[in-house]
């Protein structure tokens, strides 16, 4: 089984939360590959942040924090596969993640001794995320099929979780710097398709969620319909700091919702 490269962590309440994680009792593999796919994605936002910020350290934390959530699910997948397949699954996302994990580094090293990234290695940092997606996307696949409504609603849940997360990270790259058009190259849509698709995603969780949850939806598509409007505007207007906030309180929401249905 290919190591894991540990990431290196600026704070030392990340060591903690590592150690807590790892001798926790392990979730289901679903959600640690939704946790490897969110919180990979949310480093890229933190990342952007941080340069665009001068290295601000609210952001390097948060960077630390996510590379950590994402080792400790790692750990957990590697050591539940069991099957051939599920370990040449398991040895193709942690070769994605060492790889991001890699220019992560080096990418925070460069805007801390000379204050800017070198552009073509965020751009291949942008493709080492969308291979970790990928990769854990794939295996998610492989390995689960939703059985019924309750699972079903789970993972429409994690779906929309990841696809805010991407908007986020599209967004905060073309806000936080004159060069966001290059780092967000790996994106496949356009933010405008991206917030289509959480639309459709949205309407599909009016549907499948008890009585008891539709207010949290309702609260959900009310701070929705301000990303909306700020990426429909995001010419006029750009508000990153605002995007990221409403971000997180909708992810937020959308895990504590998942609990419901897990």
């Amino acid at each position: 089984m290919k190591t894991i490269i540990k990431p290196l962590a600026h704070a030392a309440l990340i060591l903690g939360s590592l150690y807590s994680a790892l001798v926790q009792a392990a979730p289901p593999a679903p959600e640690d590959l939704h946790t490897i796919r969110l919180k990979t994605t949310d480093a890229m936002t933190s990342f952007y942040m941080y340069n665009g910020l001068e290295a601000d350290i609210k952001y390097a934390n948060r960077i630390d924090l996510n590379l950590e959530n994402v080792y400790a699910a790692l750990v957990r997948v590697q050591n539940s596969a069991e099957s051939e397949e599920e370990q040449a699954l398991a040895t193709t996302l942690t070769e994605a993640w060492n790889e991001f994990n890699r220019l992560m580094t080096d990418n925070r090293r460069d805007i801390v001794s000379r204050g800017y990234p070198d552009i073509r290695l965020v751009d291949e940092m942008g493709d080492a995320c969308l291979k970790v997606d990928e990769a854990a996307a794939e295996y998610l696949s492989s390995n689960t099929t939703p059985s019924d409504k309750k699972e079903q609603t789970a993972q429409l849940i994690r779906d929309l979780s990841f696809q805010m997360a991407n908007i986020t990270a599209q967004y905060t790259a073309r806000g936080t710097s004159n060069l966001g058009q290059v780092f967000v190259g790996y994106h496949k849509n356009t933010p405008s398709e991206m917030a289509d698709r959480f639309d459709t995603l949205l309407s599909n969780l009016d549907n499948q969620v008890s009585e008891r949850d539709q207010r949290t939806v309702r609260s959900i598509r009310s701070k929705w319909g301000f990303l909306r409007r700020s990426i429909e505007n995001y010419n006029e207007n750009s508000v990153p700091f605002l995007v990221l906030n409403y971000n997180d309180s909708i992810i937020s929401s959308l895990t504590g919702l998942g609990e419901h249905y897990e």
